[in-house]
Formats: structure tokens, sequence, C-alpha cells
């Protein structure tokens, strides 16, 4: 007798134990991303399709705000929206935070719907709650920043993803950056020598686009160098004048990359992100 009620009993702490891990496992997927995966250089480029699986396409504009185009002013606070928009799904999540290229949080995060966002990580990163992942094609979060004294330039990194049904399987994952610089700040492409340079996507996946367009008709070299300073692309003696370049990324490493823009003794450096 005593064996029968102590194997129930085992049994039913077992069932107890297994039910709360669950239910503590769904509410975890539910409410809110765990910290470090917006694909940022300083999450290691970690994004929600470690958990959902599946591939992660890049898109401008999922992050805005009011920053005035002059530039945000340090200690003021300013409104920041993440919208997830995906035709046919019902489910939405996100998860954002201002960093470095190191990762070091930049300016203060503030939450001001507290039924569909929290913040974690220590405040680094906003996501979502259970409440604010419904939505019929797109969801969209609001919330406030405080700009920081000792930069002049942010990026928000955002991971987004979407589902129909709330479960694992067809997701969709989607990366989005905004950048904001200091008012006053002239940005490194704006010092650019009369160049007008534009690279896209970055971050960037399967193919890198470099438009270019300079005042001057002298021809430029283009060089892509890795974090070692390693040269891992050569373009030289091109025509500035309008510059149209393609460079397939299938078989690049992920991580962060540096393109030099050099015409005569002027040169010009852009970031790169490359994921995979």
């Amino acid at each position: 007798m005593k064996k029968t009620i102590y194997t129930f009993l085992v049994g039913l702490a077992a069932i107890v134990m297994f039910e709360s891990f669950d239910l503590k496992s769904l509410g975890k997927q539910q409410d809110g991303s765990n910290p470090g995966f917006t694909g940022s250089p300083g999450d290691s480029l970690k994004n929600c399709t470690v958990c959902h699986g599946g591939n992660a396409v890049t898109l401008p504009n999922w992050i805005t705000s009011d920053v005035p185009a002059e530039g945000f002013e340090p200690g003021e606070t300013y409104t920041i929206r993440a919208r997830n928009i995906s035709i046919g799904h019902t489910r939405f999540g996100f998860s954002v935070s201002p960093q470095a290229i190191d990762g070091k949080q930049l300016g203060t995060l503030i939450v001001t719907d507290p039924a569909r966002t929290q913040l974690n990580g220590n405040g680094k990163y906003i996501t979502y709650k259970t409440q604010g992942v419904f939505g019929t094609d797109s969801a969209v979060w609001l919330f406030n920043w405080v700009a920081p004294t000792e930069v002049n330039e942010v990026t928000f990194y955002g991971a987004f993803n979407s589902n129909h049904d709330g479960h694992k399987g067809g997701d969709l994952t989607t990366l989005s950056t905004l950048t904001l610089y200091k008012k006053g700040f002239t940005s490194i492409k704006e010092n650019g020598f009369g160049l007008n340079l534009n690279v896209f996507p970055n971050p960037s996946q399967d193919v890198l686009n470099i438009s270019l367009k300079a005042a001057s008709s002298e021809n430029v070299n283009l060089t892509i160098y890795n974090l070692k300073g390693e040269q891992v692309w050569l373009g030289s003696n091109r025509n500035a004048t309008n510059l149209q370049e393609k460079i397939e990324l299938t078989n690049w490493p992920q991580g962060i990359y540096f393109l030099q823009v050099q015409q005569g003794n002027n040169k010009l450096i852009e970031k790169l992100v490359i994921t995979q």
C-alpha cells in the first residue's frame, strides 16, 4: 500500500512539474523575446531564427522615429515606432535595442504602453507582451527613448517575427535598423568630399548594392575589409560619376566589414553588416 501511494505521489509530482514547465515555457514564448536576439553585431547577429527557424530577410523602415532631420538633442525624449507587417498573419513579435557596434546600450528605453510592451535585459531591449502580439496583417508598438549624451550616432537594431496561429512553423523573421545622428553632427557619408554613397541593404544577406555619384569624374577605388583589416574585395579605377555595383555575398562569412571609397587623397568609410 505504501509503495502504491509513493508511486502515485511521484507520478503526480512529475505531472505537476511538467505542466508547470510547459506553462512557463509557453508564457515565455508569448510574453516577449529573450534578450540578445535583435540581429545586432553586439548580439552576435543572433535573431528570431535561432528559435523559430527559417531565414531572416532585411527590410528598411520597420523602425521609425520622430527625431527631426537635423538630429537628436542629448537628453531629450523621442518616440520610436516599431512595426511588423505580414499579410495573412495574426501573431506578431519584436525586439528592439539601441546599441553601439560593441553592443553597448545607447540612451534609455521607456515603456509607454505597459499592456503591450516591456523591457528586459536590464532595460537594454524592448519587446512585446502577451497582449501585444495580436493583429491582422500587421502590428505596431510605440515607446520612448531618451537620447544619450556621449555619442554622435545611434543605431536601433530590431528583429521581428510573425506567424498565423501562434505556433512555430511558417514563421517569418525580418530584420531592420534605424540610425540616428546627434544634432550638429555630420556622418561619415555626409563628409564624403562630394560623394553621394548609398549601400543597401545594410545589414545584407545575399547581395550588397553600392550606388555612388560624385561631383568629380576622377576614378574611385572601392575596397572591402574584414575586422582583421584583411582585404576581401576590390573594385579599382571605377568611374564615380554614376557607379552601380552589385556584390554577391553567398559565400561570405557573417560579420562586420568596412567599405572604403578612395578618390585621390580622400577616403570615405562605410560600416557593413553581413548576415547569413
